[in-house]
């Protein structure tokens, strides 16, 4: 794969550590993905700095299917889950199970101490998120964007916990909304850019309430809102395969 010398620095260095992965680990290995959702966030960074740059611009614009492929492909996991159904639609809204939340959840959550944040404006967003961090978030079935107010490693976010690591405590979506336990979305985001120019790439990535590709739109709603973005704005969302049969709880 050759480096092109007229793409700019940050993609030129991004190529060349993906062109190593793929020798090391196949060209259609998860680490080479990965790269590319690293990029992806770096891309929107620069942009932030120089919107009027058509280079990084089509690079995001290629960036984005191709990440989307990999969602697509079964290439970031969730563990199966039977513990949530749709209880809503337009917008789809899910809940996950009462019974299971206190049993294996509210002792954790009881013990970490953090509430998840609501967001509501730019300055109070950036207040609690460090930009380039990645959070868990969830979207409240009343359309309210919440974050876990703790950052973690994108590289654990997308692939799951690795094991003996001790700095953080695992969290997951429904310690989010612990009071209803229904979300119009879920996953995990990071603010990229700056202060004055703010973009957000996030997924829809939660083993426990699986949401649907639909979801996608009630995260860019939730977003420009909290953060008070200007139409159009960056906000990639990269939705994940849906299982062949669902195993929902049953009805109350």
């Amino acid at each position: 794969m050759p480096v092109r010398s007229e793409l700019h620095p940050l993609v030129e260095r991004f190529a060349r550590v993906r062109h190593a992965a793929a020798a090391r680990y196949g060209p259609g290995s998860q680490a080479v993905s990965f790269l590319l959702y690293e990029e992806l966030i770096s891309v929107r960074t620069l942009l932030a700095a120089d919107r009027s740059s058509t280079s990084l611009r089509s690079r995001a614009e290629h960036l984005v299917p191709a990440i989307q492929r990999w969602f697509d492909s079964g290439g970031v996991q969730t563990p199966a889950q039977a513990f949530h159904r749709t209880v809503a639609a337009r917008p789809t809204v899910i809940e996950f199970d009462r019974a299971c939340f206190e049993h294996r959840y509210r002792g954790p959550l009881d013990d970490l101490g953090p509430r998840a944040v609501h967001l509501h404006g730019r300055e109070h967003a950036l207040a609690v998120l460090d930009i380039g961090a990645s959070y868990l978030y969830a979207v409240d079935d009343a359309g309210a964007l919440r974050v876990w107010p703790q950052s973690f490693r994108l590289a654990d976010l997308v692939f799951g916990w690795a094991p003996g690591r001790q700095d953080h405590r695992r969290v997951v979506h429904p310690m989010l909304v612990p009071e209803r336990l229904r979300v119009r979305a879920a996953g995990e985001l990071v603010v990229a850019g700056s202060p004055t120019c703010v973009s957000v790439v996030a997924n829809l990535k939660s083993g426990h309430f699986r949401p649907p590709p639909d979801c996608a739109a009630e995260v860019r709603r939730a977003v420009v809102s909290a953060l008070e973005l200007p139409e159009p704005a960056d906000v990639d969302v990269f939705t994940m395969p849906q299982p062949a049969t669902a195993d929902p709880i049953p009805e109350a």
